[in-house]
């Protein structure tokens, strides 16, 4: 049933009535999270078909991060106080086709094209999904509404990738694309029946959106977000090469480790602070990375793959709370900066785990040292921060 949305003359707001449209924007998350986690479980067979090597393979992992990371600021202050509703359609429109060229790419260089689209698409949708979630609702359910598009996400790692790996195994990995394109068609065809979208997106400029950078303290904690995920990049994004069965098992508990994390994360860093959560993930990450890559059995895999996946998203709210207590600047812009250090370091991760791949005398034990390392000097800068602060 479609929503009405009736516009208040003469004010220029918008009240929507029963709050359905939020359920469809979780379904256009899910949509991105699966297009996002995807290529990592089917990485060796995209390789094979396009005849490259994985580590060629998974540039297209780090072409997508990087373009989100550099595109999500400026699109964002670009597109200030446009419309939702074409927004939301437009770019999901766009994660449809870029999937569908990524199913279609003939080679390595079309591949990457395709990857880049998906994520500039991405980086317009998801704030303006979360921008319309808000919007959709009373005051009252803005907690429960705001949750609906990462949600969205987390259910994506449990449930849309795996079958995107399922679907390859039994068809092709460019079978696993063409579902991301059905399920953003559904998400169009829903947004366009709800009648979501009827605010603007929040108007930011430039300089608002890079004065918290002019913070030391700002940058610092960036940083440990950046380093943090680059460990975890660095096995995620070849893990179809590092492990000897199939990833779709080790994703899906990676996705369940994920949901609990960001939950259980948020409620330690309000009772203990952003600063513990932060120091107990990443020792949890590296320690969970090492055993993933271990070869540890199916049961030990499975267990250290949830662990992996509640360290590695138990680190978002911990950081998202100490950005939170430096007032450096209006929060959802410092949180959005948040998000780009998240994605340089997916990018950063990727390159780096293809590098200690391809290395002579590379391999496991490389992409493990590039682990430790990263989880090491986020662990090391974090803690200087805290001492700092408390000095």
């Amino acid at each position: 049933m479609a929503i009405r949305v009736i516009e208040e003359r003469g004010t220029g707001g918008a009240t929507a009535l029963p709050p359905a449209p939020v359920a469809v924007l979780g379904l256009g998350s899910f949509a991105i999270g699966t297009d996002m986690f995807v290529l990592a479980g089917v990485l060796t067979r995209t390789a094979a078909d396009l005849a490259v090597a994985p580590s060629e393979a998974g540039l297209a992992l780090a072409v997508y991060a990087g373009t989100y990371a550099i595109g999500a600021p400026v699109l964002g202050t670009l597109l200030g106080g446009r419309r939702l509703r074409p927004l939301l359609l437009g770019s999901i429109a766009a994660v449809g086709v870029a999937a569908v060229a990524t199913a279609l790419a003939p080679n390595l260089g079309v591949l990457m094209a395709a990857r880049a689209l998906a994520a500039l698409a991405a980086c317009v949708h998801v704030p303006a999904a979360a921008a319309a979630a808000l919007a959709a609702v009373p005051a009252e359910r803005r907690g429960r509404a705001a949750a609906v598009v990462p949600a969205g996400s987390s259910l994506a790692m449990v449930v849309g990738a795996p079958l995107g790996v399922v679907l390859a195994d039994v068809a092709s990995w460019r079978a696993a694309f063409a579902l991301v394109a059905l399920l953003a068609a559904g998400a169009g065809v829903g947004l366009w029946h709800a009648g979501a979208g009827a605010a603007d997106l929040p108007r930011t400029t430039a300089r608002e959106r890079l004065r918290p950078l002019g913070s030391p303290a700002v940058v610092g904690v960036l940083g440990v977000s950046a380093l943090l995920m680059a460990g975890s990049q660095a096995v995620h994004a070849h893990l179809d090469v590092l492990l000897t069965g199939g990833p779709g098992p080790v994703l899906a508990a990676m996705g369940v480790g994920g949901v609990l994390g960001t939950w259980c994360g948020g409620i330690a860093a309000d009772r203990w602070g952003g600063h513990r959560v932060v120091i107990v993930a990443a020792v949890g990450l590296a320690a969970a990375l090492v055993v993933v890559t271990a070869d540890p059995g199916a049961l030990g895999l499975l267990l250290a793959a949830v662990g992996w996946g509640a360290a590695a998203w138990a680190c978002i709210p911990g950081q998202q709370h100490r950005l939170a207590g430096l007032t450096a600047g209006p929060l959802p812009v410092v949180l959005a900066l948040n998000g780009t250090a998240v994605h340089l370091g997916f990018a950063a991760g990727t390159l780096l785990g293809g590098l200690a791949l391809d290395a002579p005398g590379g391999g496991v034990d490389a992409v493990r040292l590039v682990v430790a390392a990263c989880c090491g000097a986020g662990l090391l800068l974090h803690l200087l921060l805290t001492r700092r602060d408390r000095s």
